[in-house]
């Protein structure tokens, strides 16, 4: 008897995590544009949303593909050395590029851009995502036998919430100074998130079921609608730092299925093989800026400029309403992108400079 190979399935791409990612990068940008390139306008509308929305998607898609299964059904421990090689080794090289660029750009940054500022502010020159990323990793790395042992949804939820509450609690415990250097207040903050994404993909179909009905949706966007209405206005409200952390939490759990409800449909759409050339081209736009989303990240802020003597008086007479600052910082953002994706493309043939800068590493085949 003639035995017939079988040949593995082909894995089928997920492009709206790409197109999620395309958007999230494309905002962070757009938020740095307004903060460093312009500043004194971050009272502006679209900057206090774009900051609450952006960071709560890489999260969320950081968890749902850090999640795997072995093959007998235990959840698999991540590869810290890979990830550390992924997100922290670009983060100490390019941040360091960056203490000795930044005083030539002209350009004025909130943030500690120096030595110090890269190692005890919690900020890290602006390159604190991987580092926090990283931490929630390892923490899920520990978490993975629990995990493996808590098969429904609801014990997984459970146990988030007890984690978190761990992770609140030494927040607004131990010393800032402690917590700075790794980070640690914003690994709290987007934990919710970052679980979302791993309990959302372990019980695909139940949170399928969540993202495609639309009493949930409603109901989600009501519950994110009020989170930003307080958080807006925190000070008028009287929210607390804590009640902040856990608005934010909230709003984060709210915005991740109205995002997949958003984005799933849009990019099966477009990706199916009768979409007429000229529904794809947005969809490609950004699947092309997520699958590149980690180098964005990394390396726009070398070619941020200043406009503040340019834009900031324009915007103010503008009220810096919502429209205006939108296709302005939108505008610069696409400039900042292309170079970005152009100095990508021209460290491409040497792999460890694009290991170095942009996180990616490619085995020679």
């Amino acid at each position: 008897m003639t035995t017939i190979p079988i040949t593995p399935a082909k894995k089928v791409r997920l492009y709206e995590f790409d197109m999620l990612k395309g958007v999230a990068i494309f905002m962070v940008v757009m938020g740095h544009v307004l903060t460093m390139c312009v500043r004194e306008i971050d009272h502006a509308p679209l900057f206090k949303l774009i900051e609450k929305i952006h960071m709560p998607l890489f999260f969320f898609i950081s968890g749902w593909f850090t999640f795997k299964l072995t093959a007998d059904g235990a959840v698999k421990c991540p590869d810290m050395l890979s990830r550390a090689r992924q997100l922290l080794l670009p983060m100490v090289v390019v941040s360091s590029i960056w203490v000795w660029y930044f005083p030539h750009t002209g350009i004025e940054s909130p943030l500690d851009s120096t030595f110090a500022g890269l190692w005890s502010d919690t900020w890290k020159n602006g390159y604190w995502f991987t580092l926090s990323l990283f931490l929630l990793i390892a923490l899920y790395a520990l978490l993975t036998p629990l995990l493996s042992r808590m098969r429904s949804a609801s014990s997984g939820a459970a146990l988030t919430v007890a984690v978190w509450a761990v992770l609140i609690l030494i927040n607004f415990t131990a010393p800032a100074k402690w917590l700075a250097y790794a980070s640690f207040p914003q690994a709290a903050t987007y934990f919710p998130a970052f679980m979302l994404g791993v309990l959302g993909r372990r019980h695909r179909e139940g949170f399928m079921k969540i993202v495609n009905s639309s009493v949930a949706q409603t109901v989600l966007l009501l519950a994110g609608g009020i989170c930003v209405f307080l958080l807006y206005w925190r000070w008028k409200y009287g929210v607390s730092d804590l009640g902040d952390m856990l608005l934010r939490g909230v709003f984060h759990v709210c915005l991740a299925p109205v995002a997949m409800a958003v984005f799933g449909p849009w990019a099966r759409k477009a990706y199916s093989a009768d979409a007429p050339a000229s529904a794809t081209l947005m969809p490609r736009i950004w699947t092309l800026l997520g699958k590149e989303s980690l180098g964005i990240y990394l390396l726009h802020y070398f070619f941020l400029f200043p406009l503040g003597a340019v834009a900031r008086e324009w915007l103010k007479s503008m009220a810096v309403g919502f429209v205006p600052t939108l296709v302005f910082s939108a505008t610069v953002s696409a400039v900042v992108i292309a170079c970005v994706l152009g100095l990508i493309k021209l460290i491409e043939p040497s792999r460890l400079i694009t290991l170095l800068l942009t996180g990616k590493y490619e085995k020679s085949k």
